[in-house]
């Protein structure tokens, strides 16, 4: 029910959520906001999504031109072009790692951080689209991609809708004064790494990005891990709720995938998955060379990886001799039909990364009652029981992976369990009518008492 005055509650109201990019585009955090998203239209809210136009993870440094407004499964989505980045890539990552360096000074730079973070990635019309928008909450997602996570903290401290282009929008540490006109609420998807402060957690935890954490209403996080590493870095508890995560179910026609043939000549054999993108610190290039490492050993498997590729990825396969090349199979990003074909017949899943904050793609392991393997890091172990729903490694620790894969693959029985056991965990524990519930009481609480202030 929408509102009919400001001092009634709003039972459901209109949530604007902000995010980088939304379905299609293919990563984890995506589909999170667009399972989000139509979960709080069924539930009776309006929901508009301002995001990106980007369609790959390459558009944040190209640029995407196009811009629409449309319905999209009952949520309005507005997409707003992207912007290229000068120097393309490469130019980005000396952007970042500019704003790493300048946070670890001993002032206060988070003003300058946020005008940087404008750019990362650089979506235009950004501001004026928030400041049209009549909302009762906002929701900032992604707090890597942070352009709109900044955008939204500005539109929620400002008091009146802006009048001037986002080019002379005043950043927010100006705006911290003046009373907050609408309640924020932030997921982060915070990327904690191993320990706090490490390289992966410097990019998540930077000064304006923390000033933004801490002053928003509500700051939900996937798992408990993500919400202490958080309070950790003085995010006040009061405001910290867990949220938890889920996974579509698999596509009803998943074994009309090609790739669900026993004998397609990339799924052949016996073969472990890997999903995500073909990054260090996603782990692509460890558990590529787990799997070379079982080879030399005498173990006949393969690696299928189904993601995004990126230049260090295919820098490490070119350096591979024919015979392993032939073994590390990239396949690209696949459909969700083909994906789960993919799934359903590998030995196991691995995830040795640093940077998920959840991962979405251990549920999709285990709607197939495949077992895991992943790295003790990030969100994971809030996820993962070490030896009963899967295996956790240090990470970089390619030994550490190579004994855990050996396990699955000589214990049968054990490798059953533990898939059983994660499928049993995924039926009881990850659903997205409880995260959406979750969410919708979060923004109640936030809602009510912004209209009690």
């Amino acid at each position: 029910m929408r509102r009919g005055h400001r001092s009634c509650i709003i039972v459901n109201g209109h949530a604007v959520l902000v995010t980088p990019a939304y379905p299609p585009f293919p990563g984890g955090g995506e589909r999170y906001v667009g399972a989000v998203a139509r979960g709080l239209v069924a539930a009776g809210w309006r929901v508009t999504v301002l995001t990106s136009s980007a369609t790959t993870e390459a558009d944040f440094w190209r640029g995407a031109p196009g811009a629409s407004d449309r319905d999209e499964d009952g949520v309005r989505v507005i997409r707003r072009p992207l912007r290229p980045m000068p120097g393309g890539r490469a130019g980005l990552l000396l952007w970042r790692k500019a704003m790493v360096l300048l946070s670890a000074l001993p002032t206060n730079p988070a003003g300058a951080l946020m005008r940087m973070a404008r750019r990362v990635p650089a979506i235009d019309g950004l501001d004026e689209a928030l400041a049209g928008l009549d909302a009762d909450v906002l929701h900032a997602f992604n707090g890597s991609w942070e352009s709109g996570m900044v955008a939204a903290y500005a539109r929620a401290l400002a008091t009146t809708p802006l009048p001037y282009p986002s080019s002379l929008i005043p950043h927010p540490s100006s705006l911290l004064l003046h009373p907050s006109s609408l309640p924020l609420v932030v997921t982060p998807f915070a990327h904690l790494g191993e320990r706090d402060n490490d390289r992966v957690a410097r990019n998540s935890t930077m000064s304006h990005q923390l000033r933004i954490m801490r002053a928003a209403d509500r700051l939900l996080t996937l798992t408990t891990v993500e919400a202490d590493g958080l309070a950790r870095y003085r995010v006040p508890a009061e405001r910290l709720g867990v949220i938890g995560s889920a996974a579509d179910p698999p596509p009803a026609d998943f074994r009309d995938s090609p790739y669900y043939a026993a004998d397609h000549h990339e799924a052949r054999g016996a073969f472990a998955v890997y999903i995500g993108r073909l990054s260090y610190d996603k782990g692509a290039l460890h558990a590529a060379d787990a799997i070379r490492t079982l080879r030399q050993r005498g173990r006949d498997i393969a690696l299928l990886l189904i993601g995004s590729s990126t230049p260090e990825f295919e820098r490490y396969r070119r350096g591979l001799s024919p015979h392993d090349q032939a073994a590390i199979r990239p396949l690209g990003v696949l459909s969700d039909r083909d994906k789960h074909a993919v799934l359903s017949r590998a030995k196991f899943l691995m995830l040795p990364s640093r940077s998920d904050s959840f991962g979405i793609v251990l549920l999709e392991a285990w709607s197939h009652c495949v077992p895991v393997i992943a790295a003790r890091a990030g969100g994971i172990p809030g996820v993962v029981d070490d030896g009963a729903t899967g295996l956790l490694v240090p990470f970089a620790d390619v030994e550490g992976l190579v004994a855990a894969a050996e396990r699955l693959i000589s214990d049968p029985p054990f490798a059953q369990r533990l898939g059983r056991q994660g499928y049993e965990r995924l039926r009881s524990g990850y659903n997205w009518a409880t995260v959406v519930e979750r969410v919708a009481g979060h923004y109640q609480q936030v809602i009510a008492a912004h209209q009690r202030r």
